[in-house]
């Protein structure tokens, strides 16, 4: 099974084989296996205004150089 997969995806792969199993089974499965089960963390949709600074910050890089980019410090934090 894949990392990433939702639990709806691994049932269905299971019920296309000929298994029929509740939710609850893919659970129990999972686990035995060393996975853990955890819901994806919901992300704040963006509202129109971040959208549009967003477009608009896009716009204004989109003619910058790989030299320009290479000044740039990236970080996954905020």
């Amino acid at each position: 099974m894949e990392r990433k997969c939702t639990m709806k995806q691994m049932k269905n792969k299971w019920l296309e084989s000929g298994v029929n199993v509740c939710d609850r089974t893919v659970r129990n499965r999972l686990n035995k296996m060393g996975f853990t089960y955890r819901k994806a963390k919901r992300k704040p949709a963006l509202t129109p205004k971040q959208k549009t600074t967003r477009l608009q910050w896009s716009k204004e890089k989109q003619s910058w150089s790989v030299h320009d980019w290479m000044k740039v410090i990236f970080s996954d934090e905020s």
